[in-house]
């Protein structure tokens, strides 16, 4: 078997005493959860692929040797960080034992960790204003890879203090009062050349974000990480339903499906079509706006809709406690994991950035 060529960087570690028969059925649940192509699947070895580059996992020395190629550093770094984070969930204090054979980059900043500056700030119908920022490194944030970390550092803060890499291979974040805020974002528009990226804010009292960006001023400096993985589903057969914190992807989205997609898309916002955000969809793809004053249950409309088209990938984003109940019904009603995307972006009463 031959890993693509194109992903010409790797990293390897070896780790003793970890059983490979272990590993590999957590890796084979993982694959099958998130829907990555296994190139592999053997005895003594087993290779993933992922949008961003391959795993490779060997039984090797009374241990596993885990293997990382990649087409570009920061996606180098974001597989293996990812890794250690799994390994922290399912098997915890064995990632303190990995040594990444690429341990020079310890101590430095992340690889997907960017400064930008602002270039400018633009309202965006009744509820958003639009941001736009310059980057060196934005290479890595492809056409699908549709979400990123702003940072902002804590408020009146003079000496900040920025996330370094660990020996392990993971991104240690400041702690306390020292702690970054940084929610995640969508890539609204990318411009590879220039380093130029707009992403929108939705705008509502007590937010961190919805502050800074009412505040912030033409050319201040402030970081983004990413890109954090993929986002557009593989599909032409689409239900989406989403309120105001959702909608960048939603719009992000919808004008990445194919031509001949169908499918219906509600919206749910203070003040429904006045809002004045713009959905631009498919000629098959029906839009509905709700206005919240009216009192829609969008997790009602959603689970009606489930049911009278379960060929069609269901895509759900808004408020935690309706986000629970649509992922309870679609888990009872057997549906595949890889068919649905169904995500909280708020929960009350926490802000929803």
């Amino acid at each position: 078997m031959t890993i693509r060529p194109d992903f010409s960087l790797n990293a390897e570690t070896h780790v003793t005493e970890l059983d490979f028969n272990a590993m590999r059925q957590i890796m084979l649940h993982e694959a099958k959860e998130h829907d990555l192509p296994v190139l592999e699947n053997e005895d003594t070895r087993v290779t993933l692929e992922t949008p961003f580059g391959c795993y490779c996992f060997e039984a090797a020395n009374g241990g596993v040797t885990f293997k990382v190629t990649a087409a570009k550093q920061d996606w180098l770094f974001m597989l293996k960080e990812q890794l250690v984070e799994h390994l922290a969930h399912f098997l915890p204090g064995v990632e303190e034992k990995i040594r990444w054979s690429d341990a020079d980059q310890a101590g430095g900043l992340p690889p997907n960790f960017h400064f930008a500056t602002v270039q400018a700030v633009t309202p965006v119908g009744t509820s958003f204003v639009r941001v736009r920022v310059k980057a060196r490194g934005l290479s890595s944030f492809k056409d699908d890879a549709i979400h990123f970390r702003i940072v902002l550092p804590p408020k009146d803060s003079v000496n900040v203090e920025w996330p370094y890499v660990s020996e392990s291979g993971a991104t240690v974040w400041p702690k306390g009062d020292k702690a970054l805020h940084r929610p995640v974002y969508t890539t609204r528009w990318i411009d590879h050349a220039q380093g130029l990226m707009d992403f929108d804010v939705f705008i509502h009292e007590g937010g961190r974000v919805t502050e800074w960006a009412r505040s912030v001023e033409l050319g201040a400096q402030v970081a983004v990480v990413g890109p954090g993985g993929g986002g557009i589903p593989e599909t032409n057969r689409i239900l989406m339903f989403a309120d105001e914190t959702a909608l960048p992807a939603m719009a992000r989205i919808l004008e990445a499906l194919p031509t001949d997609t169908l499918g219906h898309v509600t919206a749910l916002t203070e003040n429904g079509t006045n809002c004045a955000y713009s959905l631009t969809a498919p000629p098959g793809v029906s839009i509905t706006w709700l206005d919240r004053k009216d009192e829609h249950s969008l997790a009602d409309i959603a689970l009606t809709a489930m049911k009278e088209f379960p060929d069609h990938f269901l895509w759900f984003a808004c408020e935690k406690a309706d986000v629970q109940r649509v992922r309870a019904e679609y888990k009872a009603e057997n549906g595949d994991s890889a068919r649905a995307y169904i995500a909280a972006y708020w929960s009350q009463p926490s802000t929803t950035d």
